[in-house]
């Protein structure tokens, strides 16, 4: 490598070690888990909800609200593509709620007329979970 090559390599790697960690930054601005904070119902409009229903299993606890259902997950599932139906007087999948995975509490809004919920395993078509009010 000659003098010259040295010069412009030294100041290619010292433009990369600038030029990275700023993309960096702009990337993790724009990722979702970020910004889901924001987006959380405050503590105060949770406290003032009465449930109306409670149901639970080994995996996981629904509370039905007068608009909204949260699940409470105690572990994570090991499905890949596990979505939460609303059930039918039959037992029978209606309504499409929303995805679950990992554990934790979701919210997803609903009628105080839900008979129970179904997760469901949508790539292989397996049921999951049942829980009934």
């Amino acid at each position: 490598m000659t003098s010259g090559q040295r010069k412009v390599h030294k100041k290619v790697w010292l433009g990369i070690s600038v030029v990275i960690p700023v993309l960096m930054f702009f990337a993790l601005k724009n990722v979702t888990i970020l910004a889901s904070e924001e987006k959380e119902t405050p503590h105060i409009e949770i406290s003032k909800r009465i449930p109306l229903k409670i149901a639970k299993n080994e995996k996981m606890k629904a509370i039905l609200y007068d608009e909204s259902i949260d699940i409470i997950l105690h572990e994570p599932l090991k499905n890949a593509s596990s979505v939460v139906y609303a059930m039918d007087e039959n037992e029978n999948k209606t309504t499409l709620l929303g995805q679950i995975s990992t554990s934790g509490i979701y919210s997803f809004t609903t009628n105080r007329f839900l008979k129970g919920i179904l997760v469901y395993d949508a790539i292989k078509g397996v049921e999951i979970s049942k829980l009934k009010f």
